[in-house]
């Protein structure tokens, strides 16, 4: 005998897609948090990069031209150089920092849609055991109606078989 539609399916449905846009929200959140790794990667390698140019720029400030001169237009135009890579440098390094605050929200946000989804797991777990004690508690019902009928079949037959065997004993 098949079992009548559970009575809180509408419950269950809702929350069997409360789980799954969980689990959606938590993929998006991962994908979300390897973007902005990514992005901190870079801007700490143009970070690096700029570094090592002003580095290299502030070790060569000094060092005479071809001809083992050094004239101070030379050193001013490197001086500025210089300057300009350093500002670029630590923009890159705000850039470095202001990532690192992104990053930070996203893992915020991963973190965030993993205790949803373990929340909605939690909660779609309790409907699915009310669902299975709810059909443990039809089919034991099922099972006392299908034996109380067979009782009375039995009981029918045995009143019957009695009652029949009974005139054919009267005289």
């Amino acid at each position: 005998m098949k079992p009548p539609r559970y009575p809180l399916q509408a419950v269950l449905e809702q929350r069997e897609a409360g789980k799954q846009s969980a689990r959606v929200g938590l993929a998006d959140a991962l994908r979300a948090l390897e973007r902005e790794e990514g992005m901190l990667r870079r801007r700490e390698e143009e970070r690096d990069t700029l570094a090592a140019g002003a580095d290299a720029r502030r070790g060569r400030l000094y060092d005479p031209d071809e001809g083992g001169l050094l004239d101070m237009a030379a050193v001013t135009r490197r001086t500025e150089e210089l300057r300009y890579v350093e500002r670029q440098a630590d923009e890159a390094a705000g850039a470095v920092e202001e990532q690192r605050r992104a990053l930070e929200l996203a893992e915020a946000a991963v973190e965030a849609r993993r205790s949803a989804l373990v929340e909605a797991d939690r909660e779609l777990r309790a409907i699915e055991k009310h669902r299975e004690r709810w059909l443990e508690e039809w089919r034991r019902g099922a099972a006392r109606k299908e034996q109380r009928q067979a009782e009375e079949v039995v009981t029918a037959r045995f009143a019957t078989e009695r009652s029949g065997g009974d005139e054919g004993e009267k005289p």
